[in-house]
């Protein structure tokens, strides 16, 4: 096991106990390919991945990463009271443990105000980043398309004839 994969999972039990101590709820189980969430949905809750993988995409669908048992997501929109800025999946089979907007509020008010401005300059910055990503992945498809229907002009007699292909 690698050390990041030890460290992950050490957290994850670390903040399973917490979580454990703070909320009676079980995990919620996700299909392969269902939704968790969509781009513009409310930011209620955050997850924390109990076991399985989630995908998280951008609103136009470029994949932003892999989530993988330990890992939570959804933080963004909740710690920066707006609405979902990317979109979860299941990827395989997954339990989700939901972390309700009570939980976190309480989390957040006991950390020290310098790491709670901390973890929101951070979200703040994510949101900032997927979205630069994005539009750097758009631009590139428009280019991708544009060469795909090249022009080319061929001058025979100093006429110019336009082929598309």
């Amino acid at each position: 096991m690698s050390p990041n994969k030890f460290k992950k999972l050490t957290n994850f039990n670390l903040i399973r106990q917490v979580l454990m101590k703070t909320s009676n709820q079980e995990p919620k189980p996700y299909k392969a390919g269902e939704i968790i969430y969509s781009h513009n949905d409310p930011a209620e809750f955050i997850f924390l991945i109990h076991s399985g993988k989630v995908r998280i995409e951008s609103k136009h669908g470029l994949e932003l990463g892999i989530l993988e048992t330990g890992e939570i997501f959804g933080e963004v929109g909740h710690i920066i009271e707006s609405p979902r800025t990317v979109t979860a999946i299941a990827v395989t089979n997954s339990l989700i443990r939901i972390i309700d907007e009570k939980t976190v509020k309480e989390k957040m008010n006991m950390a020290d105000p310098v790491l709670a401005a901390i973890v929101r300059g951070l979200s703040l910055r994510i949101g900032d980043a997927n979205t630069l990503a994005e539009k750097h992945w758009l631009e590139l498809n428009v280019y991708k398309s544009l060469k795909k229907k090249q022009i080319c002009y061929w001058k025979i007699n100093n006429n110019k004839i336009k082929a598309n292909y």
